[in-house]
């Protein structure tokens, strides 16, 4: 009241026209109410609410604005640019401002993380992360939390068991010769490269080797610039496809998949992240407003959910016409992917009424198979394929290890087996990690210890957080994959040797890999604790098998014209052409048959 009197008082108009123009006088108030709203607004951002943060004493970056924080920084820029610079200057902790001026956490220290990944189930995703996976892939295991999550994952486990994985490894390899063929058809059919009039979303440049055509330079005979990328998300897909509920996509070959194509215009939608897209995730209100954007997703997300519940009932006819009491026993097989599993493990006749997932549930793990199980798997891929490329000799070194198996479909046990290999693939997703970082929330009052004590704004050291309920926390994976707090002043080359043998050391930390609380490869790509990556092994299986069929088949090369590629990221961070930003998300290599 103070304040709107003080406002009163000022002369924003004379007293005589407020008499004689009530309206206007009104609208006046009006405004001096508003302005008395913003000031206090502006009162409780910047000054009570710092005042009373448990994080005040904590340094970071300043705010670029009122509003926005450093959200529009974010949205510009590659994953975590700024931040590797804000960790040389702050330390692995610190803090900066979002929207509105709520304060963000930057955890990247280990030991903090390590209590965060141990105590998940108190540090859920925030609702805006939740709401954004949430109209893609329904509440799945990538979503759910507490009790609901703790149901899922122990029905989803024993379809991700070593033997489980094996028995799909037919669908790895007959999926990665396929694509093999149609890279040897495009690189044979050398007039196939007037594909510059195509648009690269249309079904017409479905079977294009590229949506850009290559420069002069790029035109060398015997080779070919393909899109890895495109195609490898087709050959995932398809994997992810029958592995996952014994339906062929068909994407390598059809370009009229109907669930193929729902998927990726979901998919590619739910990558385009803006200040609207934002606020539509904080503030439920928003969402009443359409958008290009929502529509497509859910357009898209309809006809996702349509024919998934039409595998799941196909699935439960089988069943049921040979099991009349709708029970199952644990050693009967009624097919190896993992819908099958999950069905079979949720029909049991000794679960519990309480323990059984909804028709809603096991529909949710359909598209969270389809998202996680393809776009993660298709990303490392492509950045594993490019990293190789700018790095011949590490190619012709694994591509020779890789020749030493006799073998046409070497075992998972075989691929194991490979040290290169495995340093390869760990080392290429440290530094490109798929998923650049997650978000967590505090559902209480918390205590983060910190194995690296950082500087406060007192001069004092810092080696404990309090937290208060709601802090939103950023768990960076890429940074903790990459700092050189961390992994030493090498940390953001490329060097697979750091994880073999006598080699197998990081400038710091006495000279030995860094202990991350990841659930594999002392990395962070899979996160860790009870909220590790459920079907990370599938995709190192995946991976594997993926690379010793087209490592023995193609040399992968930079193209000559050298196009500048950036990480553009949302769920899952993708390569762009800059330049070529018509043309989409895409990663253009030259490809070249091996010569035998």
């Amino acid at each position: 009241m103070a304040i709107i009197e003080f406002l009163d008082k000022l002369p924003l108009l004379p007293d005589y026209v407020r008499q004689s123009y009530p309206k206007i006088g009104y609208a006046i108030y009006t405004l001096e109410a508003i302005v008395a709203l913003l000031i206090a607004t502006y009162l409780y951002l910047y000054s009570y609410k710092e005042f009373i943060s448990p994080l005040k004493n904590l340094r970071g970056p300043k705010s670029d604005n009122f509003l926005f924080g450093k959200v529009p920084t974010f949205i510009s820029e590659e994953p975590q640019r700024s931040h590797k610079k804000w960790i040389l200057k702050y330390g692995l902790t610190f803090k900066y401002k979002m929207l509105f001026n709520f304060e963000e956490l930057f955890l990247a220290d280990p030991i903090g993380l390590q209590y965060i990944l141990s105590n998940s189930y108190k540090f859920p995703k925030p609702e805006q992360t939740s709401n954004a996976l949430l109209e893609m892939t329904g509440n799945g295991v990538l979503v759910a939390e507490g009790d609901i999550h703790k149901k899922q994952r122990k029905l989803l486990n024993p379809s991700f068991t070593p033997l489980n994985i094996k028995g799909m490894f037919d669908i790895f390899y007959d999926k990665s010769e396929q694509l093999k063929e149609k890279w040897s058809s495009l690189i044979e059919n050398q007039d196939n490269d007037n594909n510059n009039k195509e648009d690269s979303t249309s079904l017409s440049s479905y079977g294009a080797a590229s949506p850009t055509p290559p420069k002069p330079e790029d035109k060398i005979k015997g080779t070919k610039k393909i899109d890895i990328m495109s195609w490898l998300g087709k050959a995932t897909l398809d994997i992810i496809g029958l592995a996952g509920f014994n339906y062929d996509f068909n994407a390598l070959e059809d370009p009229n998949n109907e669930l193929a194509l729902a998927f990726n215009k979901m998919f590619s939608e739910g990558m385009k992240i803006t200040i609207p897209v934002v606020l539509q995730a904080i503030f439920p209100i928003f969402r009443i407003i359409p958008t290009e954007r929502s529509r497509v997703i859910q357009a898209s997300s309809d006809k996702t959910k349509e024919i998934g519940r039409k595998l799941i009932e196909d699935k439960k006819k089988v069943i049921l016409a040979a099991h009349t009491d709708g029970h199952l026993e644990k050693k009967e097989d009624i097919g190896n992917d993992l819908l099958s599993h999950l069905i079979k493990a949720n029909m049991a006749s000794d679960l519990r009424p309480d323990q059984r997932l909804t028709d809603d549930e096991v529909l949710a793990q359909i598209t969270t198979f389809m998202l996680a199980g393809n776009e993660t798997s298709s990303t490392a891929l492509t950045w594993i394929l490019y990293t190789l490329a700018q790095h011949p000799d590490s190619q012709k070194q694994l591509r020779e290890e890789l020749m030493t198996i006799s073998e046409e479909r070497p075992s998972l046990d075989t691929l194991n087996s490979l040290p290169y290999l495995d340093a390869v693939i760990r080392e290429v997703l440290r530094l490109e990690a798929p998923a650049p970082h997650t978000m967590r929330m505090a559902l209480e009052d918390s205590i983060i210890p910190l194995g690296k004590p950082v500087k406060g704004k007192n001069g004092k050291m810092i080696d404990s957080l309090k937290i208060k309920k709601g802090t939103e926390i950023m768990i960076p994976i890429l940074s903790v994959n990459t700092s050189t707090e961390i992994w030493g002043s090498d940390a953001d080359q490329y060097n697979p040797n750091r994880f073999l043998g006598s080699n197998n050391k990081s400038e710091k930390d006495g000279g030995k890999i860094p202990n991350i609380p990841g659930v594999w490869g002392n990395l962070l790509t899979f996160l860790g604790g009870t909220r590790n990556c459920i079907g990370f092994k599938f995709a190192l299986a995946e991976i594997k098998v993926m690379l010793f069929v087209l490592l023995k088949s193609f040399e992968f090369l930079e193209l000559p014209s050298n196009p500048k590629i950036e990480r553009k990221s949302s769920v899952v961070m993708r390569p762009r052409v800059i330049g070529e930003e018509d043309a989409g998300l895409q990663l253009p290599l030259l490809v070249k048959p091996v010569s035998t």
